[in-house]
């Protein structure tokens, strides 16, 4: 939703020349839908993994993060 003045995708793109050069990545997955990639991202962390998570919606995003912790 928020393209901070970009065109489709750009940001995506450019996030994801970031992390491919980055020396620690050994995964990008790009998951268009901000609570089926936080579901996603949740479900596949690994003790010691790093999680970006850019969220539009920020209030309903950290609920939806805080109800997933409190279940798992």
């Amino acid at each position: 939703q928020c393209q901070r003045g970009r065109a489709d995708g750009e940001v995506l793109a450019l996030l994801r020349e970031g992390l491919t050069e980055a020396s620690r990545t050994s995964d990008v997955l790009e998951i268009r839908g901000e609570f089926l990639a936080i579901d996603t991202a949740l479900a596949d962390l690994r003790p010691g993994d790093l999680c970006l998570i850019l969220i539009d919606q920020i209030e309903e995003a950290l609920e939806h993060i805080a109800r997933r912790l409190a279940e798992g």
